[in-house]
């Protein structure tokens, strides 16, 4: 079969890198087909012994029954045996399959899981995450089923079709014809799906993704969305959303009754003369009434094994609609960790010695901007640094923390941490985010415990190193009054806690990093006055052997910081310095 569309290869292409997954489960996979062959196998015996039993009953003296047997309890107990036989496989199979199913699952979605959070961050941060977590769930879901259930159904069914095919050739030749009317049918209509149905299932997950995303947006700002009266805008915008969701299910739906429908007629047409034709040699004397029988149900199996066949397509169709999304996230560009080895004796070799980064004549434009976010810009700290980066929003202070935390590599020029001590200088990259703590500008605490949200940064850090974090950013004291103390629950959002309170909870957990470089990005900007000088004050008596680098429109940042750069038009000069 062939389409005269670059999807058939799109299709191909995704189809081999289902198979290249499907090889990681190849003897579950043999296992689950044997199991099949076997539930088949069953099947066809089942059909035979009831042709003899048939025969039997009636006294036909023209028994040419393959199976025969001398009594009627030797054919009621192969009856009974085959039919259990089949239960007992059909359950075994079902669990087999189930297991396999959950495990392919699991694995799959931690392996995309993986892909995702190792990629770029300027290309992974494209995508919404109502997009990623419909990709992690119904295309992973999607993808894991076909690795199972593609090669097991397309085996089992092929040989059903061609068991059932042989027994009605052993008998009757004409019958075996008019059965295999239904395959160019069939043929033709499935070239007409395939394209179709493809464009259909990247239709629909596209527009779940953008359901997701919107659902995902709305329960994440619910306190935004009630506070300036937008409930019902929010509630309209999404019944909208819900329509062209619905619309495209049943344009789809549409589509697939009337192809099923079609076939459906057409075999059922097929029947009909099979039916007839059997009717005919019976009442001619050429076959029995058993045999009759077995024709009907041998027919019956041919025509739904058939069908099976062409209905494993949709379910490939889906399959690489969902491979297509998955291969979007693994073939992201990944964070470049080929010199962690490097870093890592550098960084332990470093530890307690004075250090320096650097930016050298860097500039930088962001993937789908046209103009340049930083150009040709120099910039520096050593310890015992406080670095103030100034200037209006937008104008490139938070792209210079991307820059030394290598979320985004530079255009040009160069960046570099180093130690004069040691007369060693290494180029900044994924691996060198050991050197720096963060303060993002937004909550990013977890719904976990406040512990474990700390431990993060710190896995072995003892309750008392929290509290000694927490004391520096003046969260100890509101932290305490909480019932479970440092184990007290954080819920979604930062529920619980006010903007300020989170701020000082995210400075407490990058000081119990620990890291020589601490970013703070606009990190002070929700704390009343009092509270920013006692943070800042604190942080000035931390932070001596450390290179501290905020991002600030607040003037009582300067009083602790010895140098200041100006952010503005994509450049960045040194406005202050208190050196020497």
């Amino acid at each position: 079969m062939k389409i005269r569309d670059r999807s058939f290869n799109d299709i191909i292409s995704e189809l081999k890198n289902i198979g290249r997954m499907a090889k990681r489960y190849l003897g579950a996979i043999i296992i689950f087909t044997v199991l099949s062959l076997l539930s088949t196998v069953f099947g066809i015996l089942t059909s035979l012994v009831s042709q003899s039993l048939i025969d039997f009953v009636t006294n036909s003296a023209q028994n040419d029954a393959i199976l025969k047997f001398d009594n009627i309890y030797a054919i009621a107990g192969a009856v009974v045996a085959f039919t259990v036989f089949r239960i007992v496989f059909g359950a075994f199979n079902n669990r087999i399959s189930e297991k396999i199913r959950i495990k392919v699952n699991t694995e799959m979605t931690a392996e995309i899981f993986d892909e995702f959070i190792c990629s770029e961050w300027e290309y992974s941060s494209a995508f919404s995450s109502g997009d990623i977590l419909n990709r992690f769930n119904a295309d992973v879901s999607s993808v894991a089923g076909s690795v199972l259930g593609i090669f097991p159904s397309f085996v089992s069914k092929a040989f059903q079709f061609a068991a059932a095919f042989a027994v009605i050739l052993y008998y009757d030749a004409t019958m075996a014809l008019i059965a295999l009317i239904s395959i160019p049918l069939s043929l033709v209509c499935s070239r007409f799906l395939m394209k179709k149905m493809h464009t259909y299932a990247r239709e629909l997950r596209k527009v779940g993704s953008k359901l997701m995303t919107f659902n995902s947006d709305a329960l994440l700002n619910m306190q935004y969305l009630k506070s300036f009266g937008l409930v019902s805008v929010f509630c309209s915008k999404l019944r909208k959303i819900q329509r062209e969701y619905i619309k495209l299910n049943l344009d789809y739906n549409k589509f697939s009754i009337i192809v099923t429908s079609v076939m459906s007629f057409l075999t059922q047409m097929l029947t009909y003369v099979c039916f007839g034709w059997g009717v005919y040699r019976l009442w001619t004397g050429a076959i029995s009434i058993g045999t009759l029988v077995l024709f009907i149900q041998l027919y019956s199996m041919l025509s739904s094994s058939f069908s099976s066949l062409i209905g494993i397509v949709p379910t490939v169709i889906n399959a690489v609609a969902a491979s297509e999304r998955l291969t979007e996230i693994r073939t992201l560009p990944k964070d470049d960790t080929l010199d962690a080895p490097d870093v890592i004796d550098f960084f332990e070799r470093a530890k307690n010695k004075a250090i320096e980064v650097e930016l050298g004549g860097v500039t930088f434009k962001y993937k789908d901007e046209n103009e340049c976010a930083l150009e040709n810009i120099s910039f520096s700290g050593k310890t015992g640094d406080f670095i103030a980066l100034t200037g209006p929003s937008g104008e490139g202070k938070t792209t210079i923390l991307r820059l030394l935390l290598s979320l985004i590599r530079p255009c040009s020029g160069d960046t570099s941490v180093k130690c004069a001590e040691l007369g060693e200088r290494i180029a900044l990259s994924p691996s060198t985010r050991r050197f720096f703590s963060y303060v993002p500008q937004k909550n990013t605490m977890f719904s976990d415990t406040l512990a474990e949200n700390m431990r993060l940064v710190k896995p072995d850090a003892s309750d008392d190193e929290i509290k000694d974090a927490l004391k520096t950013a003046c969260a100890y004291d509101f932290i305490m009054k909480e019932k479970d103390n440092i184990y007290c629950r954080v819920g979604d959002g930062g529920t619980g806690f006010s903007e300020g309170q989170m701020q000082r909870l995210s400075i407490a957990r990058a000081l119990l990093r620990d890291a020589p470089i601490v970013l703070f990005d606009e990190a002070t900007s929700a704390l009343d006055i009092e509270t920013e000088k006692k943070v800042l004050s604190n942080l000035a008596d931390w932070g001596k052997n450390k290179i501290c680098i905020f991002t600030t429109h607040r003037a009582s940042v300067f009083d602790v910081c010895n140098k200041a750069y100006s952010v503005t038009d994509s450049s960045c000069a040194l406005t202050m310095s208190k050196d020497g």
